[in-house]
């Protein structure tokens, strides 16, 4: 007995499906075909997700989305293949179970007001693997503004929000090294002032200071800080913070033409030249302005008793980046 050879043997292309994270770049995966293929064809469901060429390699990686790559065996378009093509946003591997990694991780903390900080009670808090990611864990904090959870260990971006506050946004390293005492500021509401000003650091050094300087109608120049807490109708010192941590917080009131000075003062070591306390301090500046952008601020890893952080024109309201280090034992002088 002869057998009848079929009219082609068998084929097969791997992958047969392939599952990446989106990014920035373009990413390219060459398929491999075995068997019996003689000058194959290939075609997408979706090239806005994934494209593949007459070289048989797919590229993709760019959008987020599903597409269905068909292969052909030769010209005529005979036997098809499949090929799946998933492109997934990044927080999505970090998420899956599949791809869970890592201790877990316990995390306490507060959730404060700006101004007086006393705890904001029933505050959303969620942790995303990527800052447009969906949310991988929250909690709410307490009456109180307590809040207590464990998530497993990586960056998280965090996102706190109440009603009648400004959602406060930033990253989180959770390890096993990550203090208890995560303190999250939030800011109310902007209502008829113009902008404000929070100032978070570390440990130490003990005593940091918020300056502001700015124009007055008489053409000469004001000064908010510690011994001058308000100026009329421009601005004041809501919270003045002694034993680390802060927040120090300044409102704007109103802007008048000139220019308009932030700056962070190292009181503990002011009288010390040189000096790397403010640069190790983890001091961080978040400017909430009333058209709703917002700006945050690291202080510069560069030796200085006085960190100039940014100007406004009060003109146009326009933020102008400074971060600049400088010495002044005077606090008076800081900002003029």
């Amino acid at each position: 007995m002869t057998d009848t050879p079929p009219a082609f043997s068998h084929w097969e292309v791997q992958p047969r499906s392939i599952r990446l994270s989106a990014g920035e770049f373009e990413q390219r995966v060459p398929l491999s075909l075995r068997g019996d293929v003689d000058a194959p064809v290939f075609a997408s469901s979706n090239p806005e997700v994934a494209e593949i060429g007459p070289d048989g390699v797919i590229r993709c990686g760019w959008t987020i989305g599903n597409a269905v790559l068909m292969v052909w065996r030769s010209s005529v378009r005979d036997s098809l293949r499949h090929v799946l093509v998933e492109v997934r946003d990044p927080s999505w591997f970090a998420d899956h179970p599949d791809f869970a990694s890592g201790a877990s991780v316990f995390l306490s903390g507060m959730v404060v007001n700006a101004l007086n900080t006393s705890g904001v009670g029933n505050a959303l808090i969620e942790f995303r693997r990527s800052e447009t990611g969906p949310a991988a864990f929250q909690t709410f904090a307490n009456a109180y503004g307590g809040f207590e959870l464990t998530v497993p260990e990586g960056f998280y971006y965090v996102e706190v929000t109440a009603p009648g506050y400004i959602a406060w946004h930033g990253w989180v390293n959770a390890d096993t090294n990550t203090s208890g005492d995560i303190q999250i500021v939030l800011s109310p509401e902007l209502d008829g002032q113009v902008a404000r000003i929070v100032l978070q650091w570390g440990l130490n050094p003990r005593d940091l200071d918020s300056h502001l300087t700015g124009p007055t109608p008489s053409g000469g120049r004001f000064h908010v800080f510690y011994s001058h807490t308000i100026e009329n109708e421009a601005a004041e010192l809501d919270v003045d913070d002694t034993s680390s941590y802060g927040p120090e917080t300044i409102t704007i009131h109103r802007l008048i033409p000139g220019v308009y000075r932030y700056a962070v003062h190292d009181y503990t070591n002011r009288n010390t030249n040189p000096s790397t306390g403010l640069a190790q301090s983890g001091a961080t500046v978040k400017v909430f302005l009333s058209d709703g952008r917002e700006q945050t601020f690291t202080v510069p890893n560069a030796p200085g008793t006085v960190w100039t952080v940014f100007e406004i024109d009060g003109a146009t309201g326009t933020v102008t980046p400074v971060n600049a280090m400088s010495y002044q034992s005077q606090p008076a002088n800081v900002g003029m």
